[in-house]
């Protein structure tokens, strides 16, 4: 299902003929306060305003205000999808849908730079579901609850690689949907779902499966369970899994329209032991069951074994319309323990609106927060050492969409 809130931003920006000139176009206004270039940004955020959606640069997350006022890129016709951009260091690559093309942006000098762009239509969707590094250079991706994968040297700027995964161990009239790619080794380790095309019903399980790379044969499956489904992220953009201590952890998506629309089935963390390709029987986080059965969306991991979520909280309560998913405030941040299974606290905020914007930088976790109570979207400061919560900096102009944060260094 497409994302309609930012295809509706996408048309209202057509329609009012906000195109943007070149890359370096900045926001104007002769009655603003004078904005200081900053080069060489630590940290990097997109923020929609009423003009458009800009890139801008962050010297500094817990002081000042931060502006779309005489700096920054409008990005609304160059990262016309939030749920495709891919990132690695202070390079941004971006697949556009309507365009047909690959892009690789690099964010520098306060301005984000075209590096190149290639024609790209080797899948048959070009909504992404999920990506993963296989190498420093190729970005392997697939499109939303699909069999087929994609693979680009980010250097070469070339595909290498794209087909669907071997579909030999899928039953009659069914298809696989892919929701995570983990490279383990010379081997990528799929978390995938099965549909029936004839009874056209997503089963309630989460499958496993491996094979080899980078020949992308010898396809076997691992395993199946049936605690949580499904094993991965449905939206690309959407934080879904980490390595801790020999171990890759994965958080299962179920909830309705931003995952696999699984509401009866509780969000969850499984994982996988490096050098291994099952899930481990001993191990199943129940997230849900520790919140009355609010299903959760990831933010970031800060360390430690701790890991940041946000969680719908009381959907059937908050959800009158679709775009509620994204704009009700009925959103909670929660601290999550993977090495006790435990929900360790609740941040303090009231109910806010969909923020899962999260980087970490020194052990702290820095998260953009949308709170219709405050006077603007601030970003704030986690200290899981400390358990301190402190307010920084003010993101100046947002429209109702929380800004993404980036870390660039």
């Amino acid at each position: 299902m497409n994302n309609l809130k930012h295809m509706k931003k996408h048309l209202s920006i057509l329609v009012l003929g906000l195109v943007a000139v070149g890359l370096v176009t900045s926001c104007s206004d002769d009655d603003g306060p004078e904005i200081e270039d900053i080069v060489d940004p630590e940290f990097a955020v997109i923020v929609g305003t009423d003009n458009g959606r800009y890139m801008l640069p962050i010297e500094d997350l817990m002081s000042g205000v931060i502006s779309p006022v005489g700096k920054g890129t409008n990005v609304s016709e160059i990262l016309t999808w939030e749920e495709n951009v891919m990132q690695k260091g202070r390079d941004i690559y971006h697949v556009n849908p309507d365009a047909n093309k690959f892009g690789k942006y690099r964010f520098e000098d306060g301005v984000l730079k075209v590096i190149q762009e290639i024609p790209f239509s080797h899948i048959p969707s070009l909504y992404l579901g999920w990506h993963a590094w296989v190498s420093d250079s190729e970005l392997i991706f697939g499109p939303r609850s699909g069999n087929h994968y994609a693979i680009v040297d980010v250097d070469k700027m070339t595909v290498v690689k794209s087909g669907e995964f071997d579909k030999t161990a899928i039953p009659a009239d069914h298809s696989r949907r892919v929701f995570s790619v983990i490279p383990q080794g010379n081997k990528l380790f799929l978390g995938y779902g099965l549909y029936n095309e004839a009874t056209e019903v997503h089963y309630d399980k989460s499958y496993t499966a491996v094979l080899d790379y980078p020949s992308m044969t010898n396809l076997e499956v691992t395993g199946e369970d049936d605690r949580s489904a499904p094993l991965g992220t449905v939206r690309n953009s959407y934080f879904s899994n980490f390595k801790d201590n020999g171990y890759t952890y994965i958080l299962t998506i179920p909830m309705p329209v931003l995952g696999g629309g699984k509401a009866d089935m509780p969000t969850a963390i499984y994982r996988v032991k490096d050098g291994e390709y099952k899930l481990d029987p001993d191990y199943f986080f129940n997230i849900s069951a520790q919140r009355n059965g609010d299903n959760q969306l990831g933010v970031t991991y800060i360390g430690n074994g701790k890991v940041l979520l946000i969680s719908a909280h009381d959907t059937d309560t908050h959800i009158k319309e679709f775009n509620d998913w994204w704009y009700a405030n009925m959103w909670e941040y929660l601290i999550v323990d993977i090495n006790t299974k435990q929900v360790v606290k609740k941040l303090d905020f009231p109910l806010v609106g969909n923020s899962r914007s999260g980087v970490v930088h020194n052990g702290k976790a820095y998260i953009a927060v949308n709170d219709a109570t405050a006077d603007g979207v601030y970003i704030w400061e986690y200290d899981s050492n400390t358990d301190k919560l402190t307010r920084g900096a003010r993101v100046d102009g947002a429209d109702g969409d929380t800004p993404m944060l980036y870390r660039l260094k």
